[in-house]
């Protein structure tokens, strides 16, 4: 009888634990898989290390990006700055994405300025690999749902 206790209390265990997983992804999906309404064409002539970069938005408007300082390097602070004009953003954020290799969450939520700007903080951690193309896209928050505009970018590990 003790071991019949011990099996149902392990499997008891076992499914709150399954359930708690699974409760703590279905929360957490829409944050790694926001649900994009629209996504803005790559501009394949875009280099952020030579100063802003921009692209037309779908349904009108554009976005511009640029960060500083402009080598881009990993494991420091870059300044990130998102103009958007022609669509009115009730907020942005900035999505790093590792184009060959995931990297993880990357986001940062930049802030509005008076002048309509949108300004912040984020850092791009080191890749094993030495040199990596990143895609940055800017997410913004528009009366249509969430609008997507991608931007790549490379950079290398110090010493690659």
């Amino acid at each position: 009888m003790r071991k019949r206790t011990l099996t149902v209390l392990w499997v008891s265990v076992a499914l709150t634990a399954l359930a708690a997983m699974a409760a703590a992804a279905y929360g957490v999906w829409p944050l790694l898989f926001p649900d994009i309404a629209e996504v803005a064409a790559l501009n394949e002539d875009c280099d952020l290390r030579a100063g802003p970069c921009v692209s037309p938005l779908p349904g009108g408007g554009r976005v511009s990006l640029s960060i500083q300082p402009a080598s881009i390097p990993v494991m420091r602070p870059l300044q990130l700055e998102v103009l958007v004009e022609g669509t009115a953003a009730s907020a942005v954020e900035l999505d790093f994405r590792g184009v060959d290799m995931n990297m993880g969450l990357n986001r940062a939520r930049l802030d509005a300025d008076p002048e309509g700007r949108f300004q912040g903080q984020g850092i791009l951690p080191v890749c094993v690999s030495g040199r990596m193309l990143w895609e940055a896209r800017v997410l913004l928050e528009t009366d249509r749902g969430l609008v997507a505009a991608p931007f790549r970018f490379w950079t290398a590990r110090p010493g690659s």
